[in-house]
């Protein structure tokens, strides 16, 4: 992956009608993808699911309703997901590490009766990564018959070529 991408990229991107791309076959990085409209999304993050575990609620239906936008718009989407990374260099325990400390923060006020600062605290946690509904994206494309390709390392080669 291109070091600070997403500065790089912000001076390359631009806005425009998700109608222009009509009839188009689009390719998706999936981490990505979930990082943004899923786990960041301020209508569906929900702050608790490092808490309580499992699937967001809102990641369904919101994931449902962004597949119809492209249906009604003739847009073929094209998920790529991230296999091995063997290129990666830092601890790759680092982020579940760092999210395990948010979360005990979060509990221990939660003991000592601080409900809304914990639901905060919960909410700053890293510890559920885009890795982690890979599943569950993956059984909905496969519900809807929609293409997707699990790279053989980064999926960020395999974007380029859709």
């Amino acid at each position: 992956m291109i070091r600070d991408f997403e500065i790089w990229n912000t001076n390359l991107g631009e806005a425009s009608q998700l109608e222009e791309l009509r009839g188009q076959r689009v390719g998706i990085e999936a981490a990505h993808y979930l990082q943004h409209r899923v786990l960041n999304h301020p209508h569906v993050k929900e702050p608790l699911v490092p808490a309580l575990g499992g699937l967001p609620f809102g990641f369904e239906p919101h994931f449902k309703n962004d597949l119809s936008k492209f249906a009604a718009f003739g847009i073929e989407p094209f998920f790529i997901f991230s296999g091995l990374d063997i290129a990666k260099q830092d601890n790759p325990f680092r982020q579940r590490q760092e999210g395990s400390q948010i979360n005990a923060e979060a509990w221990s006020l939660y003991e000592q009766h601080h409900a809304t600062q914990s639901v905060e605290k919960f909410g700053e946690s890293t510890y559920v990564a885009p890795e982690d509904l890979f599943a569950a994206l993956q059984e909905i494309l496969v519900e809807r018959n929609i293409s997707f390709l699990v790279a053989p390392y980064s999926s960020w080669a395999q974007v380029s070529l859709q």
